[in-house]
């Protein structure tokens, strides 16, 4: 009989075995769907990046004459990626352009300037609608694109801007960058658990087949038949296994395709897998597997009699908690390292270690726990309990050990995700809450700022536009400081700053600086040469005021100030209803100009913390599932296994209940062992790296959230314990 009809025999008739291999299966399964969907991500985000990037547009003047200018703008919370061209033409993976005064519309968008009043929305863009955008040429089906046609030659001299990479260009690129690490690291985070899973479940009978593997031995039977009667067993629920994963990821895409990401969910194409991925987790996972099953032979084929006999396993040494101070130690040498300047590596190193060290200090500590309640115990349950515990710590911590790096990188997560967020509200700190803005160029300024305050009269908004520019200020001494270049009156409206505007025309500054011999230069230069340094008039007034930020001067000190290739118009609306109207007379001023706001600003920071939210708590959630799930088999293997035990400890006249009390107390207590460990060293790791990264350290309740999850785990492991010791005592012990 060749090892597969032995497997196959087995599986047959022996229910035990049949639902370990079943739970196998399904273990399986679970990992090949989470393999293929994480490592489908990063195509995915590519996927993305190539197919929308047409939207970055080409600044500058083509050899054609043809101008492409990308910008972004924004309605009630959301962003427009718009492109203006003037002479080209697209093709490519871009739509064909519209025709000067036409304009071409995403259907999302499309939709959104009919629901909402022409002047929020449609009047942005020419009355012309030359058609919609294929979806396929999108980043997500609900990107709101506008692709604005212009005569030929209406933009050339708007290229004057140094464009460089628009800001759509930059927030995509930022977030397919996040995107691709994430998947790896949620690969590699997801993996842990559902290789518990599969191993707890492949476990389920472990003692059962080390016994018969150990009684086929001792009958005549050499170790590679052994081996390969396992590996045949194993094999099967595998190969089972990944085929049911390859066929579930199939729905799965099109729940996976609704969790958006960067404003936006998913097309079902960027979450297919790709061939050879799909070919090498068929082939890989199920290696794996049957490796693993393979390796964990080894002990009844070295030893079949102590196998058979269930020789009682070695006790972790007390050298273990020398691994603390030791990775702690690394953790601080690597935040000095890079607090004087070394590269992140410094700190992923001592991170890994601290990971590691997991696997070595939670044995320890649980068959510590474990002699305690040997020592201190008042009740039978308690002192049986501790005996498992002591007896066998390594095992009693394996069914746990799956959910602690999960654990581990969520409490660093949500340690850091709030000073994220705080991070990201404090942008915009220069312009008033409220201001809207756009950088045009410094030579059509004057002529631009005419035209917005005519498009806002016309538009019904009582509001002018300020204008500003960044300027460096150089005194006699060769100390240089940075200012604005305004209107004093526009920069108590427009600004956070306000100056005092009594007198003549000044200088304000919060810092001592020279009272003569001061000149001014355009902090953002053209790429053809610097301008030369514009001297500020003799007795101009200079005042200190401490309680500016930054040194603000009156336009009208410096009239004649060189070179300035960007100035900032800004109009502060009067309503929350002039809001966008103010927005569409800019973007029909100054087409191609990024029109922002401090709420615009924050946006981006709030989507990118949404999304590591959102990902953090579908990690976790993932991992609470699978790691409930090994626990709880590994917790309803263990009685199994001590079926005898427990018959012989019925048979004696031992109360059922006090069984399941010290069935329920040696399964939960791993977890919460391992759940308290791991949110500790994540917190501790976070808060030590926003230290080094000058960030704020406020805890949330949701650092709490580990804990519930130890909670989880130890009360459905708790509860399938129970569960299963009901069932065999139920069972004639001679069954076994």
């Amino acid at each position: 009989m060749n090892p597969v009809q032995l497997a196959l025999r087995v599986l047959r008739h022996d229910s035990r075995t049949r639902t370990s291999a079943i739970l196998t299966a399904l273990g399986v399964m679970v990992a090949t769907a989470l393999v293929l969907i994480l490592t489908a991500l990063p195509h995915a985000a590519q996927a993305r990046t190539e197919r929308s990037s047409w939207q970055y547009g080409h600044p500058g003047v083509s050899d054609t004459g043809g101008v492409e200018l990308a910008s972004q703008d924004y309605v009630r919370g959301e962003f427009i990626a718009r492109l203006d061209v003037s002479g080209a033409t697209g093709g490519g993976n871009a739509p064909e352009y519209p025709a000067p005064g036409e304009v071409l519309l995403s259907p999302a968008l499309a939709q959104k300037a009919g629901e909402l009043p022409d002047n929020a929305l449609a009047d942005r863009f020419p009355e012309r609608i030359a058609g919609t955008i294929d979806p396929q040429q999108l980043r997500y089906p609900e990107q709101l694109v506008a692709v604005v046609g212009h005569p030929k030659g209406a933009l050339d001299e708007a290229t004057a801007i140094a464009h460089g990479a628009s800001l759509v260009e930059v927030e995509a690129s930022s977030e397919d960058w996040l995107l691709q690490p994430m998947a790896w690291f949620g690969l590699f985070v997801l993996a842990a658990p559902s290789l518990v899973l599969v191993a707890s479940a492949s476990r389920l009978t472990a003692a059962r087949r080390e016994r018969r593997m150990a009684s086929l031995q001792m009958a005549g039977a050499t170790p590679s038949q052994v081996v390969s009667t396992v590996a045949a067993e194993t094999g099967l629920a595998a190969v089972a296994g990944t085929v049911a994963g390859l066929l579930f990821i199939w729905p799965l895409r099109y729940l996976i395709a609704m969790i958006p990401w960067g404003n936006g969910t998913w097309f079902l194409s960027d979450i297919t897998p790709s061939a050879s991925a799909m070919l090498g987790v068929a082939i890989g996972v199920p290696a794996l597997v049957v490796a693993s099953s393979v390796l964990g032979t080894r002990r009844a084929v070295r030893s079949p009699l102590s196998a058979a006999t269930q020789q009682q396993r070695s006790r972790p040494k007390a050298w273990r908690l020398l691994i603390i101070a030791v990775v702690a130690g690394l953790f601080v040498f690597g935040m000095t390292k890079y607090d004087e300047g070394a590269g992140f590596l410094v700190l992923v190193v001592p991170i890994a270690a601290i990971i590691w060290s997991f696997s070595l200090i939670g044995p320890w500590i649980t068959a510590t726990i474990g002699r305690l309640f040997s020592k201190l115990w008042r009740r039978p349950s308690v002192l049986l309990a501790g005996r498992r515990l002591l007896s066998d710590p390594k095992g009693a911590y394996r069914s746990t050990s799956g959910m602690v790096l999960a654990v581990f990188i969520g409490s660093i997560a949500l340690t850091a995700l709030p000073a994220m967020t705080a991070s990201a509200k404090s942008l915009g700190s220069t312009d008033k809450a409220g201001v809207i803005l756009a950088d045009v160029p410094g030579s059509q300024a004057p002529e631009l700022r005419q035209r917005l305050d005519a498009e806002l009269a016309q538009q019904g908004v009582q509001a002018t536009a300020a204008g500003y520019e960044q300027v460096s200020i150089e005194g006699p001494g060769g100390a240089v400081t940075n200012g604005l270049l305004i209107d004093c009156q526009a920069a108590r409206e427009v600004t956070s700053y306000h100056p005092s505007c009594a007198g003549p025309p000044g200088i304000h500054t919060p810092i001592d600086v020279p009272k003569s011999d001061l000149t001014v230069t355009p902090a953002i230069l053209a790429s053809n040469g610097e301008p030369p340094a514009t001297p500020v008039p003799q007795g101009t007034p200079v005042s200190h005021e401490p309680n500016l930020q930054t040194v603000i001067i009156d336009r009208s000190a410096v009239p004649a100030l060189a070179g300035s290739t960007q100035t900032t118009l800004s109009v502060l609306p009067p309503t929350e209803a002039d809001r966008a109207k103010v927005r569409t007379a800019m973007a029909r001023v100054a087409p191609g100009a990024d029109i922002e706001s401090i709420e615009s600003r924050n946006v981006a920071g709030q989507v990118m913390t949404g999304d590591l939210h959102r990902i953090t708590v579908i990690g976790l959630s993932i991992a609470s599932v699978l790691a409930a799930g090994s626990a709880a088999i590994t917790a309803a293997g263990s009685v199994i296994d001590r079926r005898r035990t427990l018959g012989a400890l019925v048979a004696a006249g031992t109360q059922s209940k006090v069984l399941v009390r010290a069935l329920h107390t040696e399964a939960a207590l791993p977890a919460l062992v391992a759940a308290g460990m791991a949110t500790a060293a994540g917190a501790g790791v976070s808060l030590g790296l926003l230290n080094v990264m000058g960030q704020s350290t406020t805890l949330t309740l949701s650092i709490l959230a580990p804990i519930v999850l130890g909670l989880l785990v130890a009360a459905l492991a708790a509860a399938a314990s129970g569960l299963m010791l009901r069932k065999i005592i139920a069972e004639p012990l001679a069954d076994e």
